[in-house]
Order: structure tokens, then C-alpha cells, then sequence
């Protein structure tokens, strides 16, 4: 082989090389998980606003104010939704969650089938008062349920609750898309 095809493949193969990495990174940004992205990203009011926007059309989040902070959270109100919960997921960003909303006032049951993440759990009643805040482990299959009927159940990131100073008998409100 000559010293000029020599040079030739090995700019060629650098060349491949750094193409695929373009490719590669472009198609991991394009098709990861964007929801977590644009909830980690909330910032201001703004911001807030902004993606609740975004998600006013097909009602997949909602803004919530716990204790002092406003939140921007998944929301779950169909059966299948609800089925679903944070299930398959490895990772949530830190001030991420989920809120399940109930078709009634019942006694609140939620177990941990298929899911990864620790979890924070706080039931809350229609008026928004919390009445109970519990600890989830990773795949435990035991209900835990609510010590009353309660209306709505809050999922975060294990130990987001205390973090926050969130306690049994605060109120949470939940902000309708049309508040802002």
C-alpha cells in the first residue's frame, strides 16, 4: 500500500469515525426522553407558562404549588395513565413527579410493579390537604394504601418530601393551564 493510500484511509476511517459520533449524538438528542428535558428546564414563571402551553392541547402536565415551591409535574388521570405510572423509568430529574388523579374519593392504593425509582409518595384529598406521605421501594409489589379516601396521589424522587419540608396536613394546590 502506498504512504498517500496509507494517509488516505486513516483520514478516511477519522473521517467515518467522527461522522457517526455526529450522527449518533443528533439522534440521541433528537429522540430522548424531551419530556424530562423540558420539565428539568423550568425555571421562572416563564418558563412555567411556557410549557404548560406546550402541554395545555393534550393535558400531560400540570402545575402544582407544594409547600412554598411550584412544580411542574406529569399528570395522570386515565385509567391507563394511571396503570402506567412511572413504570420502565431509571431516572427522574429532581423536581419531577407525577400527579395521579383519581375518578372519586377512594382509599388510595399504589404499588411499586416495574418501577425503577425510589419514590416519594404523598395522597391528597379533593380539598388538597395531604394525609399521608410514605416511602416507595424499587419493585415492591405491596400496596400501600392511603389512612383515608383521598382524591389525588403525588409521586417524586425519594426524600423530595422532607428536602422540601412537605408535611401531613399541608395544602397542595393544583393550578389548572388556564390559571396562568
Amino acid at each position: 500500500m502506498t504512504s498517500i493510500n496509507l494517509i488516505f484511509r486513516r483520514v478516511f476511517t477519522k473521517f467515518m469515525a467522527a461522522s457517526f459520533l455526529v450522527v449518533y449524538t443528533t439522534a440521541v438528542l433528537a429522540h430522548g426522553d424531551d419530556h424530562e428535558h423540558q420539565i428539568s428546564d423550568v425555571q421562572t414563571k416563564e418558563d412555567v407558562q411556557a410549557l404548560l402551553k406546550k402541554a395545555q392541547s393534550d393535558g400531560s402536565l400540570i402545575a402544582i404549588e407544594v409547600g412554598e415551591k411550584t412544580i411542574v409535574v406529569e399528570y395522570a388521570d386515565a385509567p391507563n395513565e394511571r396503570a402506567l405510572g412511572l413504570m420502565y423509568r431509571r431516572q427522574m430529574c429532581a423536581d419531577c413527579g407525577m400527579l395521579f388523579k383519581f375518578d372519586q374519593d377512594q382509599i388510595g392504593s399504589i404499588w411499586m410493579k416495574n418501577t425503577y425509582i425510589p419514590l416519594d409518595l404523598a395522597y391528597i384529598e379533593e380539598d388538597g390537604t395531604i394525609t399521608d406521605i410514605k416511602q416507595l421501594a424499587p419493585f415492591d409489589l405491596s400496596p400501600v394504601k392511603s389512612s383515608k379516601p383521598v382524591r389525588f396521589a403525588l409521586e417524586m424522587n425519594l426524600g423530595w418530601m422532607a428536602m422540601h419540608n412537605i408535611k401531613v396536613g399541608q395544602k397542595v394546590k393544583v393550578q389548572d393551564v388556564h390559571d396562568f
